[in-house]
């Protein structure tokens, strides 16, 4: 009996740690830059309105242009989405790539897996509006960065003038065992699954009522623009159908043939650029309409879905 016990308080434990080290993760340091890829970079700070200082890029591009707000991923920073700047900056578009509360070399100890995160896209996006006043902004989010977007966005429509989400999930308590099969298969989606009980205090928040799709109802689907993985593990192919359905009429989804997790920009990066570049220029963004060039990659329309995922 007595092994039993401490085999149970051994595995509480565990979970208890897991848990711990979820919302307050290891830090991942700095390994790519937009001035090391040829194009203006400027480290600026701000803060949210609950007090953390975030810290990132600023791209400068023409005064007249357009902004994007490159927002990461869980375990990320600021470098995750810089490859797509020296891209963004061809078009005519200036950049903001903050590292999130948490992660990078912003301040905070604890993330939010996205809802709380969702202050800092509004601190962000904020700040460009002070830098850029009246330019079109467009939020760029991958997974965690991609939820934490929309949940700003659908809290304050003005923020954006549309947004591009990455591999968002649609409720995060699904999402959260989905990660843990996304590192090392489904066996420890089973022994860890328990832990998101023991979050909970821990977190602040009621994991449970963190749901992307109740916050997208209703909102104008023709400004969203969603890329999903037909084979992503974290967040099933399902969780961008309920996200896209939610919206009124439906968000288009560009979906991205055999990937897993946030991996579509990286496997199919044509087929990405193309996919952004028509919704941009379908938005109004970008004014270009004619045939593509280098630097653009082309562009395809975005209906093509793919409904097979």
């Amino acid at each position: 009996m007595a092994w039993i016990l401490g085999l149970a308080a051994a595995y509480l434990l565990l979970l208890l740690l897991v848990a711990r080290l979820s919302l307050r993760p290891l830090r991942t340091p700095l390994f790519l830059s937009p001035g090391f890829m040829g194009v203006p970079q400027e480290e600026v700070a701000f803060e949210t309105e609950d007090g953390v200082t975030l810290r990132g890029w600023w791209v400068e591009g023409p005064a007249d242009g357009p902004v994007a707000l490159l927002v990461h991923g869980y375990l990320m920073n600021r470098c995750e989405l810089t490859p797509m700047a020296p891209w963004l900056h061809r078009l005519g578009f200036s950049c903001l790539l903050p590292d999130l509360r948490a992660h990078g070399r912003s301040g905070g100890r604890q993330t939010g897996l996205g809802w709380l995160e969702r202050r800092d896209v509004r601190a962000a996006a904020e700040w460009i509006r002070s830098r850029r006043p009246g330019a079109k902004v467009v939020l760029v989010g991958s997974s965690m960065g991609a939820v934490a977007s929309a949940f700003a966005l659908a809290e304050d429509p003005e923020l954006a003038d549309c947004a591009i989400l990455d591999s968002a999930y649609s409720r995060l308590a699904e999402a959260i065992p989905g990660w843990w099969e996304f590192l090392a298969g489904r066996w420890l989606r089973i022994v860890l699954s328990p832990m998101l009980l023991l979050a909970w205090p821990m977190a602040g928040f009621n994991p449970f009522r963190v749901d992307v799709a109740r916050a997208l109802r209703g909102f104008d689907g023709r400004r969203l623009l969603l890329v999903h993985g037909e084979r992503d593990v974290l967040a099933p192919p399902s969780h961008a159908r309920r996200n896209a359905a939610a919206a009124q009429p439906p968000a288009t989804i560009l979906w991205m043939p055999d990937c897993d997790h946030s991996e579509g920009r990286w496997l199919h990066p044509t087929r990405f650029y193309d996919g952004v570049f028509g919704f941009l220029t379908a938005r109004g963004i970008l004014k270009t309409t004619g045939a593509s060039d280098d630097s653009t990659g082309g562009w395809t329309t975005t209906e093509e879905s793919h409904d097979h995922a």
